[in-house]
């Protein structure tokens, strides 16, 4: 394998660890393949651990290189509906977070994402009659990532929510509206606190 195409952390590594590591991340994606047949596809390169869940009845589809090796928790991704498609980018980087899709949640090439929660969907209706009616509506829409996004640990980002390319999420910010490119955004809900230019 070219070792210049692995991120850099794993660049670092010996050869020995490099090998074990790589070993590693062929048993977990090929467990995957085997276990969910078509609806997992993984790039060439992609690194993962056996931290690494995938659930649901979507489809997971992670681009070449992309790194899922979780050194705290677990990279959760969740696919809860039939329909629903979680798109990893190239090379991007996933240290521990949970994304649980209805419809679509894309994360776009170099972004780095770590142990944070995107979610495109409420999953609980907030009608006034959610307790009596099974039918109440609960609010689904994409979430997109655009590429090197940086999102830092224990931010949420919500249903609908489109982040610019180059823009960071602060640690513990709560998305809930669109992110204009190269912006730094914290808070709850986030606003921009700067421009990145």
């Amino acid at each position: 394998m070219n070792t210049d195409r692995l991120p850099l952390e794993i660049q670092a590594l010996s050869p020995l660890q490099r090998f074990a590591l790589l070993l590693v991340s062929s048993v977990i994606t090929g467990g995957y393949r085997l276990l969910r047949g078509n609806r997992v596809w993984f790039g060439p390169g992609v690194i993962a651990n056996h931290r690494l869940v995938i659930r649901g009845p979507g489809r997971v589809i992670v681009g070449a290189h992309a790194d899922l090796f979780a050194f705290g928790g677990r990279t959760c991704l969740v696919a809860r509906t039939p329909q629903a498609r979680i798109i990893i980018g190239e090379n991007a980087r996933l240290n521990g977070p949970l994304l649980q899709a209805d419809t679509l949640i894309e994360v776009g090439r170099d972004c780095i994402l770590g142990q944070a929660h995107i979610l495109d969907t409420e999953m609980h209706s907030v009608a006034l009659d959610r307790r009596t009616n099974p039918e109440a509506p609960v609010r689904s829409a994409p979430v997109i990532l655009e590429p090197n996004v940086w999102v830092a640990r224990g931010a949420a980002i919500l249903p609908g929510v489109r982040v610019g390319e180059g823009s960071v999420i602060g640690y513990g910010s709560v998305v809930t509206s669109d992110v204009p490119p190269r912006a730094v955004v914290a808070g709850n809900p986030a606003r921009v606190i700067r421009s990145l230019e």
